[in-house]
Formats: C-alpha cells, structure tokens, sequence
C-alpha cells in the first residue's frame, strides 16, 4: 500500500502561503500579538525601496479629515521663473528669496501690494499681467495677514478661489501669514481651499518683530523663508532650493511697489 502524502503536502502550502504573506504585507495584529513584516520583499526587489523619489508631502496635512495617501515627488532640476506677490510681507521675503533664485539657477520677480488681501488680487487683472510679463512657472503668494481678524474668514473663500484659478496648473506655495495672535479661521480656509501640498502654515512660528508688533524683522523674514524653503522638498511640487553661501553677496530683487485701500 502506497503512503498517502497528500495531507502533507497541504501542509507545506499552507505554510509556504504563511511566509509569503507575512513577508509581503504590514505587520499583522491578533489581540495583543503582531506578527512583523518580514524583509523578503526588501531583499527579493530592492530597487522598489532604493530608487525612491526625491521628495514626499502628505495631503493630510492640508485640514483634518482630509485623509489620502502621501505622494511622492521628484524634485524638478529645470531652472525656474518665480514671481512673488502679496501684501507688505512679501518685499523682506523677496530680499531672501532672491539670493535662493540666484544660487540655484531661477529668475525672480516680486510684486509687494501694501494693504492689499485677496479680494483686491482676485477682483484686479494684475496677477494675470505679472504671470503673463515675467513668465512666470513657479509662484509664491504671500496673502492673509489683512484678513487675520475676519470673523467670517469663509467669505473670502471665492476670492482665493479666483486667485487660484488665474494661477490655473503653475505650481505654487501659499506662504500662510506671520501670525501675531490667533486668527479667527483664516489659516484653516486657505489650507483646505490650496492644493494639497501647495499651503506653507507659517502660524506657530517665533518670529522677531518690528516695533509694530506685526512684521516680521529683515532678519526673522529672511528665517522665515529659509524655512519655507527647508520644507519645499515636501512640497506638492518641490524645486531646486539649496541655501546660498553668506558668500553669495548683493542680488537684484527686482520688486514692484504698488498700493491699496483696504477692501
């Protein structure tokens, strides 16, 4: 009489299912015991976890209960034109970043608007003349810090709306305004409304202040942007931002003074 193997047999498939189950999926829970991952996937594909992309952002991190998975993204190497615009913050980060733009390879332009917010950008064609005169493919927006104490922040929703959709698909950061005391919402409206990956939240920051107690010194906006520009790897859409030299000296800033009324 032949010996039957077959029981045997099923069961070294099922074990080998084990194993391979264990070592291509997470950590596995039952109770209080977790089986961990095993590395055969790492030594079997290693070129799956070595040859990773540059950069990562998480869009969760635009409000809560916006749940996706993090992106990864590679850094863009094409030298750049950037344009700054915004309100009276925007000329001490200009001054920063354009020693960023001479040190690695992109043009820049700033338009600093005094007491201008979003509803004079988005009801002006000036945006759309700048974008068009500089040609402009990456942009900064240095908006929100006149708009801190709305107590209905949602009403200018439609105004940042109008702002975004003239930007269209040019890659932007929104610098989130220099915060002096807590704002009545305005923070949370412009991160949900941006692009996920695309909302630089600057409240929380120790920035040093003029005697205004508002703006933010040379010194503490120069800070302010080599922060902006430390998290622009983790960016929806990261360009080259190496720190210049102090070495690097005097650069032209090219800015534009325009002036506002309050709206």
């Amino acid at each position: 009489m032949k010996p039957n193997y077959s029981a045997l047999w099923m069961l070294l498939v099922v074990s080998l299912l084990i194993v391979v189950v264990v070592a291509f999926a997470d950590d596995i829970s039952f109770g209080s015991y977790t089986v961990k991952k095993a590395p055969l996937s790492e030594t079997l594909f290693p070129e799956k976890y070595d040859s990773a992309p540059d950069s990562l952002y998480n869009i969760t991190d635009s409000v809560a209960g916006r749940l996706t998975q993090p992106v990864l993204v590679e850094t863009d190497s094409v030298p750049k034109s950037i344009l700054l615009f915004g309100d009276s913050m925007t000329f001490n980060l200009a001054i920063r970043l354009a020693k960023y733009a001479a040190h690695n390879g992109h043009t820049m332009h700033a338009i600093n608007w005094d007491s201008s917010n979003t509803k004079i950008w988005a009801e002006t064609d000036t945006l759309a003349r700048y974008m068009k005169e500089f040609k402009a493919d990456f942009i900064f927006i240095s908006l929100g810090s006149n708009e801190l104490y709305f107590k209905k922040p949602e009403s200018r929703l439609p105004y940042v709306r109008k702002i975004l959709a003239t930007i269209g698909d040019t890659p932007y950061v929104w610098i989130g305004p220099p915060n002096w005391e807590e704002d009545t919402g305005i923070n949370d409206m412009l991160q949900a409304t941006c692009a996920p990956g695309s909302y630089f939240r600057t409240d929380g920051m120790e920035l040093r202040r003029k005697k205004d107690k508002i703006h933010p010194t040379r010194e503490a906006s120069a800070q302010w942007l080599d922060s902006v520009m430390r998290w622009m790897p983790k960016s929806r859409h990261p360009i080259l931002a190496d720190t210049p030299p102090d070495t690097i000296g005097k650069v032209t800033t090219n800015v534009i003074f325009l002036k506002a009324l309050n709206k």
